[in-house]
């Protein structure tokens, strides 16, 4: 059975489309409606939805930025969108945000149910549950292709989490782990310009090219099971998945394989957006522990394109085997290798210094050469822990190479190099727990300061802290014992107990100061987690 939510800010046709849905064979088990944005946000922060149905033309907020926010916080969330207006541009922004459909008002019933029942059939067809992560106590366990793919978003992208965790998330993966090898693609687009117009793009259009090469990239993967999700900055990242079967084809076919995949991104993107896409390959691995460090691999090959501007696909392997690492080369590791050490915290398994020990040793330079690069790497870990450390410079400069390297060359140089890595790689990550709690301190005090706001969004917060929406979530999650937006709604409640408990304010006044558009909204809302409503509370307290 499924649960929709219609939006729309014409009372009378939020309510007919709702009866036109219940009325029907889709097994339609409830139909939510929302005359805003706002309240359309709240309820999927509370509740499941398999579909949304929302008006473009709405006060406050529109069609589009609701979408926006679905994409951030619940991208396989299907939305069809059925609007008086049929302006190109409208109907292409849509599409360009993931809509399944654009329908122009007065919509024909049987053409609705037509488009309602196939984007149903679809979503239940591709395994594309929601990933949205309730704010409700207690929160439901989930199975099959969405829990799945959560999981795996989690294994990949939250370096953060302890071996323990990793554990945990492996058990949960359980037997869908057999019999599937796992590879990352780390796609790099060029937002200096695009569309076919090549003009330049501003930052608003670079957000709907991202959220339409995520949509590109879906349709790309879908032979290997893709799965797909935003990076930081002009990146996408995807995860394929390999059967026993095609990797019985042999390596030479294997590789050709995995170049096409690579090339079918590129090609599509620069065909539908006119936007330059480098793309890097991981190599693959039977191992779901292995994602981060296959996720490295992606990044280190699409790091490649500095070394060669024209090629557009990148394989590790290819990268892998090439003899005798230059100075740029040597530059692009360590690049690679400050890079995971910012991202680590110290798990067994992301930073391997001697590795990088090793590499220095047999790059088999000129001792002049060599002190150059070693130079080049004792300094960027330096300059990270000074970075880092900030505050803390007189404890910090034992750290300085200049003291710590004092008196050694050659091999003993060498040998002390691993550890000073070592050092490094436990002082990083104990600045990094620091960081976090401080962090989150300017989380919880943005929130406080923003919670009335009813457009407050995941965005808004993220962006106060320089941080990627997933990890946010994680971030909080994992140090609050409990979901963002529960946090958020547990504030409002709070404050609107008080003005409730301690003021003469109307129902409606009470709900606009706490972030409420209507005060039938708050009053759900306010039922929902106080167990009584707002009446009901001023009269017990």
């Amino acid at each position: 059975m499924y649960k929709i939510l219609v939006v729309d800010d014409e009372p009378r046709v939020s309510a007919g489309i709702k009866n036109v849905l219940l009325s029907s064979e889709l097994q339609i088990s409830h139909v939510e409606t929302a005359l805003n944005g706002f309240e359309a946000i709240d309820y999927l922060r509370m509740e499941t939805f398999d579909l949304v149905l929302t008006d473009i033309q709405m006060s406050r907020m529109s069609g589009l930025e609701l979408m926006e926010t679905i994409y951030m916080e619940q991208p396989h969330l299907p939305v069809i969108v059925i609007s008086a207006h049929e302006k190109f541009d409208f109907a292409k922004k849509s599409l360009r945000l993931g809509a399944r459909d654009y329908l122009v008002k007065p919509v024909e019933l049987a053409e609705l149910l037509r488009i309602v029942g196939r984007v149903l059939r679809e979503k239940e067809e591709h395994g594309k549950q929601s990933l949205e992560r309730t704010i409700r106590e207690g929160e439901e366990e989930r199975t099959g292709a969405a829990r799945r793919n959560e999981l795996l978003l989690e294994l990949v992208t939250e370096r953060n989490l302890a071996k323990a965790d990793y554990e945990d998330l492996i058990d949960e993966l359980g037997g869908e782990r057999n019999g599937c090898h796992y590879g990352v693609v780390s796609v790099r687009l060029d937002l200096s310009s695009g569309g076919f117009s090549k003009r330049e793009i501003r930052l608003q259009d670079r957000k709907l090219l991202k959220y339409a090469t995520v949509n590109i990239m879906e349709e790309s993967l879908r032979e290997w099971s893709g799965l797909n999700f935003n990076g930081y900055g002009n990146e996408l990242v995807g995860i394929i998945q390999l059967s026993e079967r095609e990797l019985s084809e042999g390596p030479q076919q294997l590789q050709s394989q995995l170049h096409l995949i690579g090339q079918i991104i590129s090609m599509n993107v620069k065909q539908y957006l006119n936007v330059d896409a480098t793309v890097g390959m991981s190599r693959l691995s039977e191992d779901v522990f292995m994602l981060p460090k296959l996720m490295e691999e992606a990044n280190a090959a699409a790091e490649w394109r500095k070394l060669h501007p024209g090629q557009k696909v990148f394989y590790y392997e290819d990268v892998a085997t090439q003899d005798n690492l230059n100075i740029t080369q040597w530059m692009a590791k360590v690049d690679e290798y400050i890079g995971t050490l910012k991202s680590a915290n110290g798990t067994a398994g992301f930073v391997n210094h001697a590795a990088m020990v090793r590499t220095l040793g047999e790059l088999g330079h000129s001792e002049e050469l060599t002190s150059s690069c070693f130079g080049m790497l004792v300094y960027r870990v330096y300059g990270l822990i000074l970075e880092q450390g900030n505050g803390r410079g007189v404890q910090l400069q034992r750290f300085d190479p200049a003291a710590y390297f004092q008196g050694l060359a050659g091999e003993a140089r060498l040998t002390k190099l691993g550890d000073y890595l070592a050092e490094a790689e436990a002082l990083v990550y104990e600045l990094g727990k620091e960081r976090d709690q401080s962090i989150l301190a300017r989380i919880t005090g943005y929130i406080r300061q923003h919670f009335r706001n009813p457009a407050l969004k995941i965005q808004d917060i993220a962006g106060e802290v320089h941080f990627s929406t997933a990890y946010l979530g994680y971030l909080f999650k994992r140090e609050m014992k409990k979901n963002l937006w529960d946090y958020v709604t547990e504030l409002r409640i709070e404050e609107a107990k008080r003005l409730l408990a301690t003021t003469d304010k109307k129902r409606y006044e009470v709900a606009y100061e706490v972030g409420y558009e209507s005060p039938e909204h708050f009053s759900r809302m306010f039922k929902r987690y106080a167990g009584v409503s707002p009446a009901e509370f001023r009269k017990e307290a």
